[in-house]
This record gives C-alpha cells, structure tokens and sequence, in this order.
C-alpha cells in the first residue's frame, strides 16, 4: 500500500489523503522561489496539491487561500521537515527557528468558519468566509453565497454588478454587518502567527499581501545544495536520479546521512589500520 498523508481542509471540516510532496516537485518550487514570478509560484502551488489530492471531488481553487496555505505548510512539515530557519531583515545573521506544527496550531486556533448575515425583511442570507482568491480582494470575494428566497448563488457564479446591486438595496445596518464580518475574517488572519521574535510587536504574522512570500520563507532552499545532493547520490551512492527524485526530501535527507555516518565510520576504521599498521612497522628491527 502506497504512503499517503492526511490533511484537513479546514472550511470543510474534513480530512482529505494527500501524495508526499517527492525531490521532483521541490526541485521546481526551489526555482519558483527563485525568480520573482508570484504567480507562477500560486499556480504551480496550487497544480501539485490537486495533483497530490487522491479525491478528485476536492477542487482546490474552490477552498479559501488560507486553506491552500494550510495544505502546503502541512506537506511541507511532513515531507520536507517541520522546522524552517528565518534570517530577519535588519538584523545580522541572527536565525529563528520557525515550528511548522506550531504555525498550523495557530491557524487552526483563529480560523473562522462562514459569518452568516441576514436581512430578514428581504429574505436574503449571505454567507461571508475567507477569499479564494490570492490578489487583492474586493468584498465580492468574501461572499461564499448569497440566498435569496431560499434561491442560492455561490460566488463563483454571482457577478460584481448583482453583488453591488444588493449591497445597494440592503439597509444600512446590514450592509455594516458585511463589512465586519469581512473585517473579523482579515482580523483572525493577521493573527495567526508563523513566529515569535523577542522584539516587542516584531512578531512574523500571516497576511494576504504576504502569502506569497511564507510560501518562499517555508519551501525555499539552496538550488546549488539540492544539485550537489543529487550528485552525492546518482554519482557516488549510485542510485538512478528518477528514483532519487521520487524520494520525499525528508527522505533523502535520511538517507544521506546514514551515508555519511556510514562513510565516517569506514574512514574510523582505515585510520585505525593504519595506525596500526605503522605501529607495527616502527617495532619491527632490520636484522644484521
């Protein structure tokens, strides 16, 4: 039986199986953080975890960015290792350890489910949750749906004009709700935390605008180090780079310590031989 990894997607309250995230997909995120493209890296993000889903039934540009965001921190925990090393900006070669398992604690601990509002006069219902979306949102995005008459339209088939329409026709109490239900959302966001920093109100928090660069911070890596450990392992251990690159990074990681150690100890050893071998030597006297 295949390894697979559980993972929730929080809006849905539900666990989903997942591929591991292998040294293939890690050498394309690697050159993703790489260049400057936030796009390409969203769409490829967003490409590998429907390719990693087993059920096909999870449409993952349909669940909210920060459930996006959860899945990867949570794959990348697993597969690639649960601590990241953040050099802050101002500071000199000063390193912070950040726990992935305490970021996903943290965002589990302020995710808000739907915000319902509803104007009971006009029989309208809308259910507002995070965006889907990962640029700048308008309050269309945060709709998840709007019931009219028990009539539902979901976001993805309700245009900018209906939504400005209703917002219009709602009485101004309601129309405020909206917006405080958008503003608790972006709130709960802001605070969940990716670390601590022991400068006061310096602490590294989750924001939209920011998304794209915890991608960077928590899957980044050393293009030239992910190379010379393929080298390592195609040129000295002898494995075929295919199957290396099916490997989970934690993995080879594993492996190639165990190589290492290996290696260390067959130096250990030869040293040892030869000291006493050239002990041996020293004794021995020329005859006459």
């Amino acid at each position: 039986m295949e390894w697979t990894i559980t993972a929730p997607v929080l809006s849905e309250e539900k666990n989903y199986r997942f591929h591991p995230v292998t040294n293939s997909h890690h050498e394309a995120i690697i050159k993703y953080c790489m260049s400057k493209d936030d796009n390409g890296l969203i769409m490829y993000m967003q490409h590998m975890l429907q390719s990693l889903c087993i059920d096909d039934s999870l449409i993952i540009k349909k669940i909210p960015v920060i459930d996006q965001l959860f899945l990867l921190i949570r794959l990348r925990s697993i597969c690639i290792g649960p601590r990241v090393d953040v050099i802050v900006e101002g500071e000199s070669n000063v390193k912070h350890k950040v726990s992935l398992v305490e970021v996903q604690k943290s965002i589990n601990e302020f995710y808000k489910q739907p915000i319902i509002v509803e104007s009971k006069d006009d029989d309208i219902v809308i259910e507002i949750h995070y965006p889907c979306t990962w640029n700048s949102n308008t309050p269309r995005d945060y709709m998840k749906s709007i019931s009219i008459s028990n009539n539902k339209i979901t976001r993805d088939t309700i245009t900018d004009d209906q939504i400005q329409q209703i917002l219009d026709e709602l009485p101004r109490d309601q129309s405020n709700l909206i917006y405080t239900a958008i503003n608790t959302l972006n709130t709960s966001i802001q605070s969940m935390l990716v670390t601590k920093l022991p400068e006061p109100d310096a602490d590294i928090t989750l924001s939209y605008d920011q998304f794209a660069h915890i991608i960077r911070l928590i899957y980044s890596d050393s293009l030239n180090n992910y190379i010379e450990l393929m080298y390592v392992f195609v040129k000295i251990i002898n494995m075929s780079l295919s199957d290396i690159k099916s490997l989970t990074p934690a993995d080879t990681q594993l492996y190639y310590q165990m190589f290492v150690k290996e290696t260390n100890e067959r130096e250990k050893a030869q040293n040892a031989l030869n000291s006493g071998q050239n002990s041996r030597d020293s004794r021995t006297v020329p005859g006459n």
